[in-house]
């Protein structure tokens, strides 16, 4: 397939996990956790067995910024190990987008400085941007999440309760000092 075809069909996929983001957030959330999970294990740790210099490859296709250096002195050193720790990035990130709550919210995090580090490696991951987009649109708007606006303003019922002051120590009936 060519890399023009990859790119198309990479960007719809991110246009649609955004359209997910934008209409359903928790589903979004899990959808893309699961997404993160699978392309981790699926793609990552195949590509290190099948061939684990790949990694190396990248830098001849950079539209924007030219990897050599971190590929000459560290994925070149050890380009299996290095797969491996994209990999249990990959596995963790969207283990905590799964999980909710507080470890959702950084699992949102860590997928979109992954998306960000990772978008000017080549043409085929620019479109990562907007898989980035997605993610801050979730962690701005899911409801369930610790960090999104909706929860912030609807606080649990225990949260707004009346916190008591000095004067209202007193006891019913006595004037308040």
């Amino acid at each position: 397939m060519a890399m023009a075809q990859q790119t198309i069909i990479w960007a719809a996929i991110c246009l649609v996990a955004l359209g997910l983001a934008l209409w359903r957030p928790a589903a979004g959330r899990l959808v893309l956790g699961l997404f993160f999970i699978t392309v981790a294990v699926g793609v990552e740790a195949v590509f290190v067995l099948a061939s684990p210099d790949g990694f190396l490859d990248l830098d001849s296709t950079a539209p924007l910024l030219s990897p050599w250096w971190v590929l000459e002195r560290v994925v070149a050193q050890a380009p299996a190990t290095f797969s491996l720790l994209v990999a249990s990035y990959g596995v963790a990130i969207g283990l905590m987008m799964v999980k909710g709550g507080r470890w959702g919210s950084l699992g949102l995090a860590g997928g979109i400085i992954l998306l960000l580090i990772i978008a000017p490696l080549c043409p085929w991951t620019v479109p990562g941007l907007i898989l980035a987009a997605a993610l801050g649109v979730i962690l701005l708007r899911d409801p369930r999440s610790p960090s999104s606006l909706p929860g912030v303003e609807s606080r649990s019922p225990d949260a707004r309760r009346r916190v008591p002051l000095g004067n209202d120590r007193a006891k019913k009936g006595a004037p308040a000092s």
